[in-house]
């Protein structure tokens, strides 16, 4: 039997999938979920059609009950289509994703992950010679996240998060003995290769910021919370990181060489960034920021490439922070 096309092969997915979560099915339900799963349009002729030809192509044992008008499939119905059927555009999909999940093989999920993603890939129609690449190291290389403390925790942490139960966690801040906290788990955060948990300090009831490599344990309180709306996008929108400090956001003017500048027009330096000017010498820019330590790095980090415009309160704390590092090096 040949490849069937595209939309015919989502359309017999979705009838065996609702023949098998539903006692019966009509027509029109059927009709229905086409199109808010694909957003195909067909009608009850196709469908009559299609459900012909998966009897006869493919032996799926549909019956009819002229009672409710409507098909359904007796109990214990064995697989109709034991190889899963990827389009084209699915099979590279998979491939991308397998590939760029490769930067956290070293994550304890890692084999989890991987061996789900295995399962797929062998019991699909993926050509050998395609299945090949997903075993290749020279395809694609995306950055390598390393092995830190913590990263055990992320499958207990978001099992809490998603259940929305109530977890008590022992932290220890650098350099502070460790204190145990009541906290309503919201998200994990990754930035800069480090994980952060994202919740509300019930004692407080504010949120705050916990690095998983600092995390000695936690431990599920067998209490639950109601679902909070958290906004993470807007939460972290003023800021570097993940530390988010409680003032206003203030405009924030800096002058870039233009050989940095190229790289900003292509990778932002913040989401919030917008170009003042620019020509063949340098490129300026303003940002809306709550300026943090991972701000002031980032800045530092351009080294004389950069320079800030303005506010006065930020150019000081750079002059500062200068100062005290030209001082460790003049200093006997």
């Amino acid at each position: 039997m040949g490849k069937l096309p595209k939309n015919i092969q989502l359309r017999y997915r979705v009838i065996d999938r609702l023949l098998r979560d539903y006692d019966t099915v009509k027509t029109t339900m059927i009709i229905d979920k086409i199109f808010e799963r694909h957003d195909i349009s067909v009608g009850k002729t196709t469908i009559q059609k299609d459900i012909r030809n998966m009897m006869m192509d493919y032996h799926a044992p549909i019956e009819y009950d002229n009672s409710k008008k409507a098909y359904y499939y007796p109990e214990n119905v064995d697989e109709i289509f034991p190889i899963i059927e990827l389009l084209n555009e699915e099979i590279d999909a998979l491939l991308f994703y397998f590939k760029t999940i490769n930067q956290y093989r070293d994550y304890p999920i890692f084999t989890e992950i991987s061996m789900t993603t295995k399962k797929v890939i062998d019991s699909s129609n993926i050509p050998l010679k395609t299945k090949e690449l997903f075993e290749q190291d020279t395809l694609l290389e995306t950055e390598r996240h390393p092995l830190i403390p913590g990263l055990g925790l992320i499958t207990g942490l978001l099992e809490s998060i998603a259940n929305q139960n109530i977890i008590e966690v022992n932290y220890r801040r650098h350099n502070k003995d460790p204190k145990k906290h009541l906290i309503k788990p919201l998200l994990l955060k990754e930035d800069k290769l480090l994980w952060y948990l994202i919740g509300i300090n019930i004692k407080y009831d504010s949120l705050i910021t916990f690095g998983l490599d600092r995390i000695i344990s936690f431990k599920n309180t067998g209490e639950d919370f109601e679902k909070i709306e958290f906004d993470s996008q807007e939460y972290f929108k003023h800021s570097f990181g993940v530390t988010v400090t409680d003032e206003d956001p203030i405009e924030v003017i800096i002058s870039f060489n233009s050989r940095q500048g190229h790289y900003l027009k292509t990778l932002p330096i913040h989401n919030t960034q917008e170009i003042i000017e620019e020509n063949s010498e340098f490129l300026i820019i303003k940002v809306m920021v709550k300026p943090s330590y991972e701000f002031y790095s980032k800045i530092l980090s351009y080294g004389s490439d950069a320079k800030i415009i303005s506010p006065k309160s930020v150019i000081d704390k750079v002059i500062d922070t200068l100062n005290k590092a030209k001082d460790q090096y003049l200093s006997p």
